[in-house]
C-alpha cells in the first residue's frame, strides 16, 4: 500500500512540474553598446531620438532613421551632420516605427536646445535673462499666449 501514495505523489509532482516549464517564457534582451557620440542607455533600449536632425538612431542595427522625401528610411551615415554634436534622448520605446511618435518629440526635444534644458526651462531656470521669453518659452506669465515650456518651430 505504501508504493502507490508514492506512485501517485512522483506523478503529480511530474505533472506540476511540466506545467511550470510549459509556462516559463524566454525573455531575450539584447545589450548593445551606444555608440561614442551617445549617452548610455539601459538594458534594452532601441532608439535615441536626435533633435538635430529630426529623426532617429537605431542602437541595434546602428542605423540613422531620417526622413526624405516624405518617407522614413533607414541609412548608416549622415552627410553633412556631425555626431558630435549631437545631443541624443534615450526613448523608452520598443517597436518598428518610433517616427509615429515623431510630434511629440519634437516638442519635447526642441533642436535648438540640449534635451536638459528643456527641463530646466519648464521649472522657470537654465536660460539667460530674456533667452527663455525670446525662444518663445513664456516669460513673465502676463497672459500673452504663450505657453511655458513650448518653443516655437
Amino acid at each position: 500500500m505504501k508504493l502507490l501514495p508514492k506512485v501517485a505523489l512522483s506523478g503529480l509532482l511530474t505533472l506540476s512540474l511540466m506545467g511550470a516549464a510549459q509556462s516559463v517564457q524566454a525573455q531575450v534582451t539584447i545589450n548593445v553598446n551606444p555608440p561614442s557620440w551617445g549617452p548610455a542607455a539601459p538594458a534594452g533600449t532601441q532608439y535615441y531620438y536626435v533633435p538635430e536632425y529630426g529623426g532617429y538612431y537605431d542602437l541595434r542595427d546602428q542605423q540613422y532613421i531620417v526622413q526624405r522625401d516624405g518617407r522614413w528610411t533607414r541609412v548608416r551615415n549622415i552627410s553633412g551632420y556631425n555626431p558630435a554634436n549631437f545631443h541624443p534622448v534615450v526613448l523608452d520605446y520598443r517597436g518598428t516605427q518610433p517616427w509615429t511618435l515623431i510630434g511629440r518629440h519634437r516638442q519635447l526635444y526642441p533642436a535648438s536646445l540640449p534635451p536638459g534644458q528643456v527641463k530646466r526651462l519648464e521649472s522657470g531656470k537654465g536660460l539667460p535673462p530674456g533667452q527663455a521669453k525670446k525662444l518663445g518659452y513664456g516669460g513673465n506669465g502676463n497672459g500673452n499666449g504663450k505657453g511655458h515650456g513650448k518653443g516655437k518651430h
